[in-house]
Parts: structure tokens; sequence; C-alpha cells
């Protein structure tokens, strides 16, 4: 099973990882790090070194990060191995994370990372552009 970190400013993560539970039956690979929370009684710092030390080369990795060059970003990045098993992601949002979900140990690589992260990027749209066809049906 692909192992997925979440770390954001504030509870950003763990929201999100909250909500994931409504559409996957299994979130127990999902761990979530927030950065400047005030409701999160750990050290976040730790925690990270904590998560990354414990990778092992047979473990494949997702770690998905806010901001950009955020403070959280830069953080990980530092701290974050090079390796070809643990992928970083940033731009953090649900679209993003259940599509980075469906992967699994068969299927993920770089390639396969980029291109859903690429796909998920045409899920932010601004709603006044954007041509609505109307159905019968609920959804």
């Amino acid at each position: 099973m692909i192992k997925i970190l979440l770390v954001s400013h504030g509870d950003l993560c763990v929201g999100i990882k909250e909500t994931a539970k409504l559409f996957a039956n299994d979130t127990s690979n999902i761990e979530a790090i927030p950065f400047y929370s005030q409701n999160y009684d750990k050290d976040p710092e730790a925690e990270l070194d904590q998560y990354l030390a414990s990778i092992s080369d047979d473990d494949k990795v997702i770690i998905i990060s806010d901001i950009l060059w955020g403070s959280v970003n830069q953080k990980l990045l530092v701290k974050c191995p090079s390796k070809d098993n643990i992928h970083v992601v940033t731009g953090l949002n649900l679209p993003l994370l259940l599509e980075l979900m469906t992967l699994t140990d068969e299927s993920i690589s770089q390639q396969e990372v980029s291109r859903r992260v690429k796909e998920c990027k045409d899920s932010i749209i601004y709603m006044r552009e954007y041509d609505i066809v109307h159905n019968d049906g609920d959804e």
C-alpha cells in the first residue's frame, strides 16, 4: 500500500484527510502533519523527521504540501531525501488527494504521479467561464 503524507500551514491537511474518509473506505495509509496549528500539541518538525526516518526502501510514498515555496514546503524539501520511492507534490487539494489515493504499488511512478497532477490542474475552474450542460439526472 502506498503511504501518503499531507503537510500544511494550519489544519488544512487534517481537514482534507477527514474529508477523504467520505470517499474512501480505508485512509489508514494517510498521515497529516499540520504546521503552525494551535490545535496540534505535537512538534511537527520532530514528527516529520520521525516519519521520514521510518520510510524504508520498499515503501512507496507520496508527500503533498499546501503551497509551493511556502515555509512548510521548504522545510520538506530540505529534510526529504531524494529517493526514487518518495514523490513530493505541492498544491494540496481534495481532488488531487483522491486521485493520488487510487495509485497502487504497481502503478506508481514518477511519470504516473506527474500525469495525475497535471490532470487535477484541470479540475480548478472559474465557473463563470465554464460551459455547463444541464441534464435531468441528479448528477
